[in-house]
């Protein structure tokens, strides 16, 4: 049964920066996918009194949040990959023998293949190059999603399994973060009091982001805004309750919640740029 994939780093980016799109088409009848990359057993701890206590737990925690926050989306098909969160960039969790920046890349990408084979999305998304915030498990899923959406269909580079047959997606997307949304949370944070951190933090929103004229499809979701924000909370370790996208006042939220930018970057089929939505040329 054709439809979308969406491949993640961790519980959670499924929702921050694809949320109201994957709710959007599991209410519309497609197959949606989710597969996450790793565990998240490297994420901060939040919401609990003793977040130290439960760092041991936390791998187990995120996958329990990950299942309940894809139940508020609509979503019954998820897949681990089966890689440790790698961490921070320059962290020590980089060099963990388990963790996804670590993994060998054919090894990875056959992991994923699989997937795609069995399930046989029309539409796949991963992130840009930069991973959004330069998280190595995001340029890692940037890496290893691409590979495979080319990868799935040649069986010299990734042989056939018994039962499996080779598959190519149509289209795939990158899920990226445009320079005007950017600068528009800077512009929301602006007159709040701010530490060092919030500081860099608005500097890195002021001038970061992908250009707006390179952004393929604005998902208009803004029926899913609820939804998205229901599922954000279930993520309940690492969401706090005044997390940037939890604090957006409610006439900004359709703006800043209810639109989801992709990035076309490969497409079998003919659609003009740019796109309604991600099954153009599809559907």
């Amino acid at each position: 049964m054709p439809g979308l994939l969406s491949f993640h780093a961790h519980p959670d980016d499924e929702v921050i920066s694809t949320g109201g799109t994957l709710a959007h088409y599991a209410a519309s009848g497609e197959q949606v996918v989710v597969v996450t990359a790793t565990d998240g057993a490297e994420g901060e701890i939040h919401n609990y009194e003793d977040p130290d206590s439960l760092k041991p737990q936390l791998a187990d925690l995120r996958r329990e949040e990950v299942k309940a926050a894809l139940g508020v989306l609509g979503v019954t098909n998820h897949e681990f990959l089966g890689y440790r969160d790698s961490g921070m960039m320059g962290s020590e969790a980089n060099d963990h023998a388990d963790a996804f920046w670590k993994a060998p890349f054919l090894e990875a990408t056959g992991r994923l293949v699989t997937i795609i084979r069995r399930y046989q999305p029309e539409v796949m998304t991963i992130y840009d190059p930069f991973g959004g915030y330069a998280h190595p498990d995001h340029i890692q899923v940037h890496r290893v999603g691409l590979a495979a959406f080319f990868g799935a269909h040649d069986p010299g580079w990734f042989p056939l399994a018994d039962g499996e047959e080779a598959w190519e997606p149509k289209k795939l997307y990158w899920s990226t973060w445009p320079r005007s949304r950017l600068r528009r949370f800077a512009e929301l944070w602006e007159e709040e009091e701010q530490t060092e951190e919030d500081e860099e933090e608005d500097r890195r929103f002021r001038e970061g982001g992908m250009p707006d004229e390179d952004i393929s499809v604005w998902m208009e979701v803004p029926d899913q805004v609820e939804r998205k924000l229901a599922a954000l909370r279930k993520h309940r370790t690492q969401i706090p309750d005044d997390w940037f996208l939890l604090k957006v006042p409610e006439e900004h939220q359709a703006e800043l919640i209810g639109r989801e930018p992709f990035l076309r970057v490969f497409s079998r089929v003919r659609s003009p740029l740019p796109e309604a939505h991600l099954f153009a040329g599809l559907r």
